[in-house]
């Protein structure tokens, strides 16, 4: 009986449950980046003191990875509601298309 059914499952197509941890994944992704970019102006104006004891390129380059794990942090925690929205798209494109393409577990 198991082999019958592993000749039926596809090893390119994952389980529904495992298809919607990608798409729950893929939607917070989603949002942490568009939570970067509404983050980078506001962090841009602002006066911070040096972190290395200078204020060149490196400052902008640390600045910037720093508003990126803000962000990943704000969607880890619920975020604005932009991966819920994701993430009901892509499950139901996912049950018009059968799977998920593009995204890579």
């Amino acid at each position: 009986m198991e082999a019958a059914s592993a000749l039926t499952s596809s090893p390119l197509t994952p389980p529904v449950d495992q298809k919607h941890a990608i798409a729950e994944r893929k939607a917070e992704e989603f949002e942490a980046l568009v939570l970067s970019q509404l983050l980078a102006p506001m962090f841009e104006t602002a006066k911070s003191p040096s972190l290395f004891g200078g204020d060149g390129a490196e400052q902008d380059t640390y600045r910037s990875m720093l508003n990126d794990e803000y962000a990943k942090l704000l969607a880890a925690r619920g975020g604005v509601g932009i991966a819920d929205s994701v993430k009901d798209a892509l499950i139901q494109m996912q049950s018009n298309n059968g799977n998920l393409q593009g995204t890579n577990p």
